[in-house]
């Protein structure tokens, strides 16, 4: 078990997310991975909700990779490819979408059926669609590569960062562990969601010994260039923060509580 917290000082909210990562519930038919967040009103500290946090957890993560994508891509990407095709494909292939003129997706999971299917859904989006029989045919030659290989794979990290093409943006949804560690240094600029949560004394223990380039917040206020030239080989390499799962509850909260909806629970 893990938890993750935030605190917005501005509205204010602080929440906690409590998860852990359960890989014998496959055979149960159940998800591996089962967030929940309890929200409190920043003020008084009261509880104001406790929430579901595996929707929270994808959109949240997904929205991450595509701030990140927004300076460090290319903005007239068309391609994408996708190693292990679950929740953070469909999520990030979401929040990409809007920002990208994207027209083909590459698809690559350990059980094929899971790309297949991954796959027929992109083309009902109006994408074309392919099943990779190799990760490396959804990592070469391509403009934006997301990587969400579950954390409690077994297998050892199969992704080679030589096989990155110039000009390509990575997102490493797994923090890393899909790539051979030795092979990072393929990249011309690493950025992570938090440096403090990131880097070598942090709580998150990434697969990157390297020096990162700076955060996804330094690229937005301008302090650190996303994308400077045509061919270089840019990555994120994050684990996702506490505060942007803070944001996200307490949004949603408050659009809950505008349109009455929720079940009020006796303290």
């Amino acid at each position: 078990f893990r938890a993750k917290g935030g605190v917005l000082l501005d509205r204010p909210f602080g929440a906690m997310k409590w998860f852990g990562y359960f890989p014998g519930n496959e055979r149960k038919q159940m998800p591996d991975f089962l967030p929940l967040i309890v929200l409190n009103e920043g003020d008084t500290g009261m509880p104001v909700a406790i929430m579901d946090g595996a929707w929270i957890s994808a959109m949240r993560t997904g929205s991450i990779t595509a701030v990140a994508a927004k300076y460090m891509a290319r903005p007239d990407s068309k391609t994408v490819g996708f190693i292990a095709c679950g929740t953070q494909a469909r999520s990030n292939l979401d929040a990409l979408l809007p920002l990208f003129p994207l027209e083909r997706l590459v698809a690559y999971s350990r059980r094929k059926s899971t790309a297949a299917a991954f796959a027929e859904e992109v083309r009902k989006r109006g994408l074309s669609a392919i099943v990779a029989r190799h990760p490396r045919e959804a990592v070469e030659n391509l403009d934006i590569v997301v990587s969400s290989v579950p954390h409690h794979s077994t297998e050892p990290p199969a992704l080679d960062g030589r096989w990155v093409s110039p000009g390509t943006f990575v997102s490493m949804v797994d923090l890393g562990f899909g790539w051979k560690k030795d092979t990072l240094g393929a990249f011309d600029r690493v950025v992570t969601d938090d440096l403090e949560q990131s880097g070598p004394a942090g709580s998150e223990k990434l697969n990157f010994d390297g020096t990162y380039d700076g955060e996804i917040a330094d690229l937005v206020a301008g302090r650190r260039p996303g994308r400077e030239r045509e061919t270089e080989r840019n990555a994120l390499i994050f684990a996702g923060t506490g505060l942007a799962d803070t944001a996200a509850a307490a949004a949603i909260y408050q659009e809950a509580i505008s349109r009455g909806l929720g079940r009020l629970l006796p303290l």
